[in-house]
């Protein structure tokens, strides 16, 4: 009688990771697998890509024709520029701005703790600072192309309107990626700590509403009282606004290069915050 002896269990391990944390930073520098995580989310794009660009075609559109055309028809700005040229250059900033917050929030969340999405991804060779810089990274492409869909829009009106006045619009494109990436840190940053779905709502009642009204895009800030202006300055929104309508008017002054710089310089620490705090939620399941 023969004894036939079970096959050896298979032991499953989890992916081999380097323990590369750098101590002061408290994260591992990320590595080119956060492509991977990007080109994931670019795909998942491309298959709703016709339900996720009409919200961002169809806002600035009624917005610029419905404030610049209705409203700025009771609205003086002084000088030869009409209201609606000033909106333009805040059209290319804000609401492309939603594009990345709604990706970094909601987006992050679902992929976080409804769908499993970061759990599986975390199963392979990814390290939580790649997965965290992909989804940061998407969301910072989204606004890019919003901000480019929206400079479309803009060029379509403007024979009629005077919108574009300089070439240089074009680069409104790259600084909207830079935004995004600078906004989507702050945002992930949150999505990290909050709980339930419901929380998220108040990064946007706290944040992104003040930063949509007190920016620039639809009233100078200049006119404000002190205190309005000087909050006003805090919010990325506020200088990306700025550097927009330098680029659309080509009127450029010295102070547009303090707008660039803050951006520029703020971006590193969003974004290690981002990487950071949701690197924490991710190991900690």
């Amino acid at each position: 009688m023969s004894i036939v002896s079970p096959p050896p269990s298979r032991t499953v391990r989890p992916a081999r990771r380097s323990s590369s944390v750098i101590p002061w930073l408290g994260i591992a520098m990320p590595g080119p697998r956060s492509y991977r995580v990007w080109q994931r989310n670019r795909d998942v794009f491309f298959r709703l890509w016709k339900a996720e660009s009409l919200p961002p075609t169809i806002e600035p559109l009624v917005t610029l024709l419905g404030l610049g055309l209705g409203l700025g028809g009771y609205v003086s700005l002084g000088g030869d520029q009409e209201y609606v040229q000033f909106l333009a250059p805040g059209m290319l900033m804000v609401f492309p701005m939603f594009a990345a917050m709604f990706e970094a929030l909601f987006g992050s969340y679902f992929r976080m703790d409804q769908h499993g999405t970061y759990a599986a991804i975390y199963a392979t060779p990814v390290r939580p600072e790649e997965i965290v810089l992909g989804d940061i990274a998407w969301a910072a492409t989204r606004m890019a192309l919003n901000t480019a869909m929206v400079l479309l829009i803009l060029l379509a009106l403007t024979p009629w309107m005077g919108l574009i006045q300089s070439p240089w619009v074009v680069l409104t494109i790259p600084v909207g990626f830079l935004v995004g990436l600078l906004m989507s840190g702050l945002a992930i940053a949150f999505t990290s700590v909050a709980r339930s779905l419901s929380q998220l709502s108040y990064f946007f009642s706290i944040f992104v509403l003040p930063m949509f009204w007190f920016s620039g895009g639809f009233f100078p800030t200049d006119q404000l009282p002190a205190w309005a202006t000087k909050m006003a300055a805090i919010f990325p929104l506020y200088h990306a606004v700025a550097v927009s309508r330098a680029l659309t008017t080509g009127v450029f002054e010295w102070g547009i290069l303090g707008n660039l710089l803050w951006l520029v310089v703020v971006t590193p620490p969003a974004l290690w915050l981002g990487i950071w705090a949701m690197r924490r939620r991710i190991i900690q399941g």
